[in-house]
C-alpha cells in the first residue's frame, strides 16, 4: 500500500512537471492589450485560444497582454489604459452578451484613438447590436438582416488579396483547416486583405479600416471548438502572423510606440 502511495505520487508529481506554466510577460515597452475572452460555456475553446494567443503576442516583445472575460471592464475608467482591445468570442449567450453601454464605449473607446482586433465569432451580431458597433467592425455574422451568413468547416486556401498592407507583409496564399464564414453583412467599402473561394465565390476572410480616429482589424478565421485536443487554426503560422501583424497596424492608432520593431 505505501509503495502504491509513493508510486502515485511520483506520477502526480512528473505530470505536473509537464504542465507549462502560464503568467504574464514582462514587456516594459510594450503596447497594453485587453484581451477579452468569455462567451458561451462548453461551445469554443476560448479560454485555451486566449493563453495561446497571449503567448504569442507577448513573445514579439511588442504587446503586453491582460486577459478577461467579464465585458463590464468596458464601462470602466481603466480601459482608457488599454493600446488596443482584442475579442475572440462570440458574445450573444446571454451571460457574455454585450449591454447596450458596453457597446457604446467600445465604439467610442476606438473613436478616441485605439486599436481594435476581432477574431472569428466576435464578429457574431446579436440581434440588439447597434448600428455604430457594425459599422465599426465593418462586417459581421449575422441572421438579423440580408444576407443571412451561413458557415463551413474545411481545409481553405487563404489568398492574400492585398499584398501592399503592413498587415500582409511577408505572408503567401496558404492552407488552412478551419471554419469559414461567409454572406457576411459587409459594410460599403471595405475591401479585403484576404480571400477564400467556396461555391465558386471569394469571399473576406480579412480586413482593416480607420474609425475615428481609432483602427479596426478583423478576420472571421480562428474557430477552435470546445474540448481538450481540439485543434486551433491560430496554431498556424500563416494566420497568426497575420493576426500579429493586424494588432500591430491596430495598435498604431494609440500613437505610442513599442520597444521593438513592428516586422513578424
Amino acid at each position: 500500500m505505501r509503495n502504491s502511495l509513493i508510486l502515485g505520487g511520483a506520477l502526480a508529481l512528473a505530470f505536473l512537471g509537464t504542465v507549462p506554466a502560464s503568467a504574464q510577460k514582462k514587456v516594459p515597452n510594450g503596447k497594453t492589450v485587453l484581451l477579452l475572452s468569455g462567451g458561451q460555456r462548453e461551445h469554443h475553446g476560448y479560454r485555451d485560444q486566449a493563453f495561446y494567443l497571449a503567448g504569442a503576442l507577448e513573445d514579439t516583445g511588442r504587446f503586453r497582454v491582460t486577459i478577461v472575460e467579464d465585458a463590464a471592464i468596458l464601462e470602466a475608467p481603466a480601459l482608457d489604459k488599454y493600446d488596443l482591445i482584442i475579442v475572440t468570442s462570440d458574445r450573444r449567450d446571454p451571460e457574455f452578451k454585450f449591454t447596450r453601454p458596453q457597446q457604446d464605449a467600445l465604439v467610442s473607446y476606438v473613436e478616441k484613438g485605439h486599436g481594435y482586433v476581432s477574431i472569428h465569432g466576435a464578429d457574431n451580431a446579436a440581434p440588439d447590436w447597434t448600428p455604430e458597433l457594425r459599422k465599426m467592425l465593418g462586417g459581421v455574422f449575422s441572421h438579423v438582416g440580408l444576407p443571412d451568413s451561413k458557415t463551413r468547416k474545411g481545409t481553405f486556401t487563404i489568398e492574400i488579396a492585398d499584398t501592399s498592407s503592413p498587415i500582409t507583409k511577408g505572408l503567401t496564399d496558404f492552407e488552412i483547416k478551419d471554419e469559414l464564414y461567409y454572406n457576411i453583412q459587409m459594410q460599403p467599402g471595405v475591401e479585403p486583405l484576404a480571400t477564400t473561394e467556396h461555391e465558386g465565390k471569394d469571399w473576406p476572410v480579412a480586413w482593416a479600416i480607420p474609425h475615428g480616429r481609432g483602427r479596426v482589424f478583423h478576420t472571421p478565421l480562428g474557430h477552435r471548438d470546445f474540448g481538450p485536443g481540439k485543434d486551433d487554426p491560430l496554431r498556424n503560422p500563416s494566420l497568426i502572423k497575420l493576426i500579429i501583424q493586424g494588432a500591430d497596424w491596430a495598435a498604431e492608432a494609440s500613437g505610442r510606440s513599442s520597444e521593438k520593431g513592428t516586422s513578424q
